[in-house]
């Protein structure tokens, strides 16, 4: 009984909290990094700002690259949380931001995105 009570108490903390039961797979990442390469490379400035250290790094931030007033002043520092809102609908969390990218809807990929960019260090 008790532990058919603690089951359901999980299963509602992580619905309402939306945790993801999956593991991340950074090589699945990798290959979702694809969609990405055409403007964002790990090491230099391209179209997009350098994607090496983009965990734990304030958003508008990466020297030498030309920022929409947008994303310097949106406050945001890039974890997985802000990361996985922000790939799942770019303009929705920074409306005005100049990434021409709709964004990816699975949620799967996402994660599995943000385990690729947490080992480009």
């Amino acid at each position: 009984m008790i532990v058919r009570m603690m089951v359901r108490v999980l299963a509602v903390a992580v619905w309402a909290f939306g945790c993801t039961c999956w593991a991340q797979d950074a090589e699945m990442g990798k290959q979702a990094f694809a969609a990405c390469a055409p403007c964002h490379a790990p090491d230099q400035n391209g179209v997009g700002p350098k994607i090496s250290g983009v965990l734990n790094r304030p958003a508008g931030s990466v020297e030498g690259f030309r920022y929409s007033r947008a994303m310097k002043n949106s406050r945001i520092v890039w974890d997985e949380k802000s990361l996985d809102v922000y790939l799942a609908e770019p303009q929705k969390l920074v409306p005005g931001n100049l990434m021409p990218f709709s964004g990816i809807a699975d949620a799967r990929k996402r994660s599995d995105l943000i385990a690729y960019l947490g080992t480009l260090k």
